[in-house]
């Protein structure tokens, strides 16, 4: 069986792959060089790799684990709507449910505009990991992006107040105040936020 960790994006919309790393357990050697161009992030690695775990699947085809490596891959892919289906594949095959699943299917399900199930997802994360900074940005720009500037606003502040120097949440922060129609108060975060550059 193939062993990996999924880490998560450094932010939820920013464009850095998803890594898998293999762990300290020894893996099939059939697997081992496709693991290994994956890392390397040449060109074609996720490619490569998206062919290994499709022959993965085809193999064994209840294991959660390989649908979960196919929803990482299709979000590097940007293929955003896969990535939710192989997401939700996976946990239909019994994959665990745990806070790092519920932001990686709700950032898929944002990026694809399905924006009630993103936000569902989100707010699952939270639930069990009430800090999560990355899964709060992702369900406060989600909820900015449909319009719910009010609920974006409380979100916007709630990490504000874990990042109380982040530059980006203050003017996030400040355009979502403006979106829901406090222009002062808006315009006085979005100053603040600049004031430095």
């Amino acid at each position: 069986m193939l062993l990996f960790a999924v880490l998560t994006v450094h932010t939820a919309f920013s464009r850095t792959r998803y890594r898998m790393i293999p762990c300290k357990t020894a893996l099939p050697a059939s697997l081992r060089p496709a693991i290994m161009h994956y890392q390397s992030e040449t060109p074609g690695g996720d490619s490569s790799y998206l062919h290994v775990i499709k022959a993965a699947i085809e193999k064994e085809p209840k294991e959660p684990l390989f649908y979960y490596a196919l929803g990482v891959i299709y979000f590097n892919k940007r293929q955003y709507t896969e990535a939710v289906a192989a997401f939700e594949a996976a946990a239909a095959k019994g994959y665990k449910r745990d806070a790092d699943f519920y932001l990686h299917i709700g950032t898929a399900c944002l990026q694809s505009k399905q924006f009630s199930k993103g936000f569902h997802h989100l707010y699952h994360c939270l639930n069990q990991r009430p800090n999560d900074t990355t899964a709060m940005q992702a369900l406060a720009q989600g909820l900015y992006q449909h319009g719910d500037y009010k609920q974006s606003v409380a979100y916007w502040e709630q990490l504000l107040r874990l990042q109380p120097e982040n530059a980006f949440v203050m003017f996030m922060l400040g355009k979502a105040y403006i979106a829901h129609g406090d222009t002062k108060k808006g315009q006085q975060w979005c100053d603040k936020a600049t004031a430095g550059l």
